[in-house]
């Protein structure tokens, strides 16, 4: 009985456990921090920093490895590739919005920027903090922990460890979309378009074993999309933006409320994300 819950050979729980634990302790968490009265931007801040922690744990307690593992350390080469993330994101999104330009299915203003109103900047710069948090304990969990755990769990040596890195990633990035699933004005494209950007978030972390590109891409890719270019971003819209876009297209390709991601727009953008990303993998990354 023992050996469905203990490898002997690891001297530590077996994955699917470790995960349990670890899925069970972040759900805790969010429902400890929404019963303490934390809302909106400062709810995503503190579970950011209660990440930590529950990284912490299961590098130490569960996983036994350090949390560098996860993908996460501090150099002069994992800034370089977080800076090259957000950047490629920006690229991405821009080449999203000026399609739509293209198309004639956008109307942009520029008031808000023209005219702040008091405070706007101060929101911006909120606004940017929030998206960092969003995206570091999401690309923690799904990319770092999951995956690294997932591809443990699922290597047997009849299918070999690509197979298992492979599964890993589908399995991680499918929950990553189902999770979005009850964000407003949500249907099943967006759901299935999230989940293949946690595909596409995972590809740079899979070559680097670096969180650094795949949290750079999450932070510029929600950023600009919404406190830039004025978009929805999962469903919601920010108060304050550089431009306000407002979409005039068919919602199969802008996405309508939900956001790109709820159409051709976000498919579109991510398959630009990931050429970019493979040429950038391709300059500083190939053998």
């Amino acid at each position: 009985m023992k050996i469905l819950f203990f490898s002997s050979y690891e001297n530590r729980l077996r994955s699917f456990w470790r995960i349990l634990i670890v899925t069970a302790i972040l759900l805790a968490s969010i429902a400890a921090i929404g019963f303490w009265g934390f809302r909106g931007y400062w709810f995503t801040i503190v579970l950011a920093v209660v990440m930590i922690g529950i990284l912490w744990l299961g590098s130490r307690k569960l996983d036994r490895r350090p949390i560098s593992e996860y993908g996460i350390t501090f150099s002069s080469s994992w800034l370089k590739d977080f800076l090259a993330g957000n950047i490629l994101a920006a690229l991405a999104m821009g080449g999203i919005v000026l399609i739509h330009i293209a198309m004639g299915w956008v109307e942009i203003s520029f008031e808000q920027f023209k005219n702040p109103a008091e405070g706007f900047y101060t929101g911006l710069t909120v606004t940017l903090i929030f998206m960092a948090a969003v995206s570091f304990w999401e690309e923690a969990y799904f990319r770092g922990y999951l995956i690294r755990n997932l591809q443990e769990g699922l290597h047997f040596k009849k299918s070999g460890k690509s197979l298992a890195v492979i599964s890993a990633v589908i399995l991680s990035s499918l929950f990553f979309g189902l999770t979005h699933l009850g964000n407003p004005n949500a249907t099943w494209i967006s759901t299935l378009n999230i989940s293949i950007a946690g595909m596409v978030f995972a590809y740079p972390y899979i070559i680097t074993k670096s969180l650094a590109i795949p949290l750079g891409m999450h932070l510029s890719w929600n950023y600009f999309q919404g406190a830039v270019f004025g978009l929805p971003v999962s469903g919601s819209q920010f108060e304050h933006m550089l431009m306000v876009a407002e979409t005039t297209g068919p919602e199969s390709f802008t996405g309508g409320n939900f956001g790109p991601e709820a159409g051709a727009a976000g498919l579109l953008g991510l398959m630009i994300l990931l050429t970019l990303n493979e040429i950038y993998l391709t300059v500083f990354y190939s053998n």
